[in-house]
């Protein structure tokens, strides 16, 4: 008996851990500009997040062009430079 429970709870504890969340991943791209961060992050559903002076902002896929979402923030950033 002590046999099968020790394997049986090594198998529950390792199923458990193998399922948690990783909370540090975080999928998000930024790029500063005058102080403030841009940041979008991808939402895992074709949107995206977009964080910009405490307002945020949800996108999609269509909206970023033919860019990826880091080259989409720092686009945003570059043209705010430009602004200067």
């Amino acid at each position: 008996m002590k046999r099968t429970i020790l394997p049986l709870a090594l198998m529950a504890s390792m199923i458990f851990m193998g399922c948690s969340k990783d909370d540090d991943d975080n999928n998000c791209d930024s790029c500063s500009i005058q102080n403030q961060t841009i940041e979008i992050c991808d939402n895992g559903d074709g949107t995206y997040q977009l964080n910009a002076g405490g307002e945020s902002e949800t996108v999609t896929e269509e909206d970023l062009g033919d860019l990826d979402p880091k080259e989409f923030v720092d686009a945003i950033c570059s043209l705010g430079d430009l602004s200067l």
